[in-house]
C-alpha cells in the first residue's frame, strides 16, 4: 500500500508532470503527498540581478539564500494546487537545502516515503546532464521505488 509519496520539483515542466502523476497516485491510494524542492547552497551566489530586483520590490528582505526559499515557496504552493486540484487531500510541502539526489533520498527515508516521484529532465546544466541527472541518482540511492516521469 502506498501511504506517503515525495515528489521532486524544481519549475521544470518535466517536474511539474510528475507533480500531476504523483497527484494521480496518491488520491487513488488516499496518500499523502509531500511536494519537496531543493536548493544547492552554492544556488545562492548566482541569483541573478533580475531575481534580485524582483525580490527587492516584492520587499523581501535577507541573504540570496533567503530569497531563493521565498520564490521556491511560490513553486511548492502552484505545484500543491496542482495536487489538490487531481484529488489529494493531504499535501506536505518543504524547502530543503544540500546536494539534490541526496536530499531528496533523505528526505525520503526520513519521512517514510513508500514511492519518489521525480521528472527526468529538469532545470540542471549542460554538466550534470553528461554526468548523470538528479534523477538517476536518485534512482540508484534511493531505497524504496522510484518513478521517473518523462
Amino acid at each position: 500500500m502506498i501511504d506517503k509519496l515525495l515528489v521532486a520539483v524544481d519549475g521544470s515542466s518535466h517536474s511539474l508532470k510528475a507533480v500531476e502523476y504523483a497527484a494521480e497516485i496518491g488520491a487513488g491510494c488516499d496518500a499523502q503527498v509531500h511536494v519537496l524542492t531543493v536548493l544547492k547552497p552554492q544556488q545562492s551566489e548566482k541569483v541573478s540581478k533580475e531575481l534580485r530586483d524582483f525580490a527587492q520590490l516584492e520587499h523581501m528582505q535577507g541573504s540570496d539564500l533567503d530569497t531563493m526559499k521565498q520564490l521556491s515557496k511560490d513553486l511548492l504552493l502552484h505545484a500543491a494546487d496542482i495536487a489538490r486540484g487531481r484529488g489529494v487531500k493531504n499535501v506536505v510541502t518543504s524547502v530543503e537545502v544540500g546536494p539534490t539526489a541526496r536530499t531528496i533520498v533523505d528526505i525520503a527515508a526520513k519521512e517514510g516515503s513508500d514511492m519518489i516521484v521525480i521528472g527526468s529532465r529538469g532545470l540542471g546544466n549542460i554538466e550534470a546532464t553528461l554526468r548523470g541527472g538528479v534523477s538517476h541518482r536518485v534512482e540508484l540511492l534511493a531505497k524504496c521505488p522510484v518513478l521517473t516521469v518523462k
